[in-house]
């Protein structure tokens, strides 16, 4: 962990509420990882050939509280349609992408880019089956430049490189943005945007995510977390360790 990380987590505890601890953890999410198959049974399929097994999501090992602030730090690169040597930075293709919204359970986004990393929060029952909530929309208004947002159960949503600004346009890296856990969550499922066939799509994204308890999450979104170097050192542990 670096100097710069240290200090800020330790000036962040200064503000948590007694008892309260801060919790990372990493992640690989390939670029195959379809978010519509979240928290489905085994020998479920969906968008033209996918499936449960071989496209499903990656479940992250964090324990989610309710209210909780989740921040990213995100890497990588991932391609759709087979592509092998072009593809996305996590805030994905600029361009406006149609995300088919396949319903049971799950809402993909009305509109959203292309190769993005995305995120779905479950509860502990399976969503097959059950209501399929509104979508969400990150085109126009705040767009991807929000600096928090608190999706409900079974929407999915943009994460991207996990700062409000665009990776793809020039100017210094912003402050990071907060992911509001919401209430009945246990599980956060990780993918990648696409509108079908995710079984074709290259690549990865490799990150790692830092749940904050209020107050200190403020403290956290106003000092960023681009700035703190760690993406090359995360990068070396994640190549260290198996997935």
């Amino acid at each position: 962990m670096s100097r710069t990380l240290k200090a800020l987590l330790a000036a962040c505890s200064l503000t948590l509420l007694s008892g309260s601890v801060l919790a990372q953890t990493f992640a690989v999410v390939p670029g195959k990882a379809n978010p519509n198959l979240a928290g489905r049974d085994v020998g479920y399929t969906c968008c033209e050939g996918d499936n449960a097994l071989s496209e499903a999501p990656t479940l992250l090992g964090l324990t989610l509280n309710a209210g909780d602030s989740l921040f990213f730090s995100v890497a990588g690169i991932v391609s759709f349609g087979g592509f092998a040597t072009e593809g996305s930075n996590p805030d994905g293709t600029p361009a406006d992408g149609l995300m088919v919204n396949y319903g049971d359970g799950i809402a993909a986004p009305v509109h959203n880019r292309i190769d993005a990393l995305v995120g779905v929060f479950l509860g502990a029952a399976s969503p097959t089956g059950g209501d399929t909530p509104a979508p969400l929309d990150f085109v126009g208004g705040a767009g991807i430049a929000f600096t928090s947002l608190a999706p409900a159960l079974g929407q999915i949503f943009f994460i991207g490189d996990g700062l409000v600004t665009d990776s793809n346009a020039q100017g210094a890296p912003g402050a990071a943005q907060a992911f509001i856990v919401p209430a009945g969550a246990t599980r956060l499922y990780l993918g990648t945007s696409d509108g079908f066939n995710w079984a074709n799509n290259n690549g990865s994204f490799e990150l790692q995510v830092t749940a904050v308890p209020e107050p200190a999450a403020a403290m956290l979104m106003l000092g960023g977390l681009a700035a703190l170097g760690l993406r090359a050192k995360r990068a070396r542990r994640l190549h260290r360790q198996p997935v």
